[in-house]
């Protein structure tokens, strides 16, 4: 091939890279509200956010092998799952895009450049964690989200990665969400992620499992510690395998 076109070809590639990756994104969201909480997404930022995600996932060699999808309901309901990489909500989002998940998410993910305010505009929440009062506000939001029929809403109880891989304790307080909300609480896991990193550029296995699914009126009969911990030992023995 003749080498002058091989340099077109890749300064092609990298300015259309540039333009997914920076350009749109940073033009899109100058249209959205650093500091609102959105009660509807938008199918132009949903479709934007999973392109970038999968070719992100794509170049970081990512290879997601996901299990259980056939025990997620079919309406709206509460993802909780163990953390343990800023590549979590990346992978589950991209092996459950059919479901149009929002996240909740610690504040400062949230006031990223340009993506930030992307995911903020198809309902990614922030979370101050050590203001109970805000705590309480996200939580009737998500409520509000999943009851509207907008999305599916994804926390991860133990409220911060674990770096030891370890399954740290849960706040049991974002199950009201699903309390709330009157839905199904899908449990999940998932490992591998805290390798990418690492092994980059090498390819990297991560495995997200769907274990079981608590029904609404279960959710509901139980208080959430209650069900918090049951979650939690169920979680712990599936990780531990």
């Amino acid at each position: 091939m003749n080498p002058l076109l091989i340099i077109a070809i890749i300064i092609l590639v990298s300015v259309v890279l540039f333009l997914i990756f920076i350009g749109v994104p940073f033009i899109a969201g100058r249209f959205v509200n650093p500091n609102k909480l959105y009660e509807k997404g938008n199918a132009f930022y949903r479709g934007m956010y999973n392109v970038i995600v999968r070719i992100g996932l794509f170049f970081s060699r990512v290879k997601i092998n996901y299990e259980g999808d056939a025990k997620v309901p079919s309406g709206r309901f509460l993802l909780i799952s163990n953390h343990r990489s800023n590549f979590d909500p990346l992978v589950t989002s991209a092996a459950m895009k059919k479901y149009k998940l929002a996240f909740i998410s610690k504040k400062e993910n949230l006031t990223m450049p340009v993506f930030g305010r992307v995911v903020r505009r198809i309902c990614y929440m922030p979370l101050e964690r050590d203001d109970p009062r805000d705590a309480l506000k996200i939580i009737n939001h998500s409520a509000k989200l999943i009851q509207s029929n907008e999305c599916s809403v994804c926390v991860y109880p133990e409220g911060k990665r674990s770096f030891s891989n370890e399954l740290l304790p849960f706040h049991a307080g974002v199950l009201k969400i699903a309390q709330k909300a009157g839905v199904p609480i899908v449990v999940a896991t998932i490992e591998g992620t805290e390798l990418i990193r690492d092994r980059f550029p090498k390819k990297t296995n991560v495995t997200l499992r769907i274990l079981d699914v608590v029904s609404a009126e279960e959710a509901h009969s139980k208080r959430s510690v209650e069900l918090g911990e049951e979650l939690y030992n169920e979680m712990k023995q599936a990780l531990g395998k």
